[in-house]
């Protein structure tokens, strides 16, 4: 059986999963869904996720090249 690597990347990945549901499935998301902000407050969040989950990925990337 394949067994996954235990590492860094994976946690970050977590807690970019967690800030994720945190912006877009609680009750949080009520403070930022309001009609006070600017239009592109959502893409805004949207990017910071993506740009968090490449980091993650390139940090596990660079831990593993020898």
């Amino acid at each position: 059986m394949a067994r996954t690597p235990d590492n860094d990347s994976t946690a970050r990945s977590l807690v970019t999963g967690f800030i994720l549901l945190l912006f877009f499935a609680t009750p949080f998301a009520g403070l930022w869904s309001k009609g006070g902000h600017a239009w592109y407050l959502p893409y805004v969040l949207w990017l910071l996720v993506v740009v968090l989950l490449a980091v993650a990925h390139f940090r596990g990337r660079r831990k593993q090249d020898p």
